[in-house]
């Protein structure tokens, strides 16, 4: 009886003494009807195909592949492609799969059995290699045939390359015409931009950012030479008056000659010379500066001389010159010729003058202008060297792209390569005799020890005086053993030691 108290090796060795054969029975049993089992059930042969992922023969550094994606994604697509429903149905209909149900189990069903058979694992990479990527998977494909599993699974592994070839292709070609149509879009918006950038050059042409030091310059020579143009238009004003002067003077000298008109001329040709003089020395020297100061004085007597003289003229009157004789004067038409003179280099110089303020104006107004100008040329020229960017970037996408679909037309970039190709199942795959032999021992073991514990709980002998004591719950005072000496029966030893306990234990 189990559970009533707790239990020592020497409990079980007892218990295994007394069930021995309800332990053995199920070990020997079971592995023989599993293995019995094995020989019954259909044998199923599997045959196996490695595929090594060979290298692109170029550089990548040379030639980048377009579909760098992972070697499992590519596997897990390639794979939904060969398990769809017309390859399945194709592969049933080729090989006469499943030819007892064909027309009792939906063709889906049998489509579904077919692709449960299809077994695709990856080859791990060694640890510590460089390798990067899947470098290979192996392609299983089970049947009730070993020569249907070799075929088929060699017909799998064909497509398995096929549809690589064909995924790489189609996608480097669909890559390459969505470049092609994005660079003619870019190439439009660069031509847009570079338009744009044109007519705002031609419009602000001058006034361009990188050309303000340069109207600066120029402003800076255009305002130096107004300064000296200017300069010389006040000199010029200045000798045309100074000389006018000396017209009215040498005109109303000749006029008003009497007597002694020699003397007067003199006199006029004096106070020319002291006011040019007079001019140079002020253009010179301030009003302070003694010769400044003696110039003034000789004017002034000069001035003072001529006016007496032209006193006396008044009061002694003589014949006036004629006209002609004024005309004919050499001094005056020298100092008419030189007042034409200054009036052509007055005229000269104003239309210099506002020439020069113009242009200086106008030069002002880019500089005025640059802040404006330069903050909308910085957003065009951002927007055309980003569409430049763009249109750079794309161009080499699609160079490269075009250099990696004709490497996969030439199958010159990364391609499955058949390494070890499905050879004939010699061996049934399943059911395998000594998995199966194993099974049955496993469960003939448990069996058993299932069945000497339901024996054990079932039994309620007492057989020590643990039992009692338990059972009871009252110390054992003393024990009798079982003698037997009944008619016909010899004297035997006695019973063991646990053998009296039990036979005191039932009486």
């Amino acid at each position: 009886m189990l559970g009533h108290r707790p239990m020592n090796v020497n409990d079980y060795l007892h218990i295994l003494q007394r069930r021995i054969w309800a332990l053995a029975v199920p070990v020997f049993v079971l592995p023989v009807i599993a293995i019995l089992v094995a020989r019954v059930l259909p044998k199923r042969y599997t045959a196996t195909t490695t595929v090594l992922v060979g290298q692109q023969r170029i550089q990548e550094s040379l030639i980048q592949p377009v579909s760098p994606d992972e070697m499992n994604q590519r596997l897990a697509t390639i794979q939904q492609q060969i398990e769809s429903r017309p390859n399945m149905q194709a592969i049933i209909d080729r090989y006469g799969l499943f030819a007892k149900d064909r027309y009792k189990v939906p063709i889906e069903d049998l489509e579904d059995n077919l692709t449960k058979q299809i077994e695709i694992a990856p080859i791990q990479a060694l640890p510590g290699s460089n390798y990067r990527g899947l470098p290979g998977f192996s392609i299983s494909f089970t049947a009730g045939s070993a020569e249907l599993a070799q075929k088929i699974c060699t017909d799998i592994t064909n497509m398995f390359i096929q549809g690589n070839t064909k995924l790489r292709q189609v996608t480097s070609e669909d890559t390459t015409e969505f470049l092609q149509k994005q660079l003619a879009d870019a190439k439009a918006s660069l031509d847009s931009q570079d338009a744009r950038l044109a007519q705002f050059k031609e419009r602000y042409s001058g006034q361009l950012p990188d050309e303000t030091q340069t109207n600066l310059s120029i402003l800076q020579s255009l305002s130096t030479q107004l300064s000296a143009v200017m300069a010389d238009l006040n000199r010029a004003q200045q000798d045309r008056a100074f000389t006018e002067t000396l017209l009215e003077q040498q005109l109303a000298a000749i006029q008003s000659t009497t007597d002694n008109p020699t003397d007067l001329d003199t006199l006029q040709k004096e106070l020319a010379e002291a006011e040019a003089r007079l001019t140079d020395l002020q253009s010179k020297y301030t009003d302070d500066h003694p010769d400044v100061k003696k110039a003034k004085h000789d004017v002034q007597v000069l001035k003072d001389e001529i006016s007496a003289a032209n006193q006396r003229a008044q009061e002694n009157p003589a014949p006036k010159a004629t006209p002609s004789r004024a005309v004919t004067s050499p001094q005056i038409q020298q100092l008419r010729a030189q007042i034409h003179q200054y009036d052509e280099t007055i005229k000269e110089k104003s239309a210099e003058q506002k020439h020069l303020q113009d242009q200086s104006a106008a030069y002002q107004a880019r500089v005025n202008m640059s802040p404006l100008v330069e903050q909308e040329y910085k957003e065009i020229t951002r927007d055309y060297q980003n569409a430049l960017d763009f249109y750079n970037g794309l161009l080499t996408k699609k160079s490269q792209s075009s250099m990696a679909t004709d490497l996969e037309r030439q199958e010159g970039s990364e391609q499955f390569q058949v390494v070890d190709p499905a050879e004939l199942p010699q061996r049934p795959t399943f059911p395998k005799k000594s998995l199966f032999a194993a099974g049955g021992l496993a469960g003939g073991l448990a069996l058993g020890v299932g069945l000497v514990i339901v024996l054990e709980m079932s039994d309620k002998s007492l057989r020590c005086e643990q039992d009692v004591e338990v059972l009871l719950r009252i110390p054992m005072l003393a024990q009798m053993p079982l003698i037997d000496t009944g008619p016909g029966k010899s004297f035997q030893r006695g019973p063991s030691a646990p053998e009296r306990n039990e036979l005191n234990l039932r009486a």
